[in-house]
């Protein structure tokens, strides 16, 4: 099995692995606008893709 070391070598990468994703999780906020054409031109200026949702409650 794994000795004492390879316990916390183990548990110290998997903690910096979780810290890591949380911090990056943390820092890519999603950006919502409410005007399209804004939304266009700064996606066009950027080369990012922009997502549109849509709802209704007919």
């Amino acid at each position: 099995m794994f000795n004492s070391v390879s316990r916390r070598t183990s548990l110290g990468v998997l903690l910096l692995t979780v810290v890591t994703v949380l911090a990056t999780a943390a820092h890519a906020e999603i950006q919502w606008s409410d005007s399209v054409e804004e939304s266009l031109s700064k996606a066009a200026e950027t080369g990012k893709p922009i997502m549109m949702d849509f709802y209704t409650d007919w």
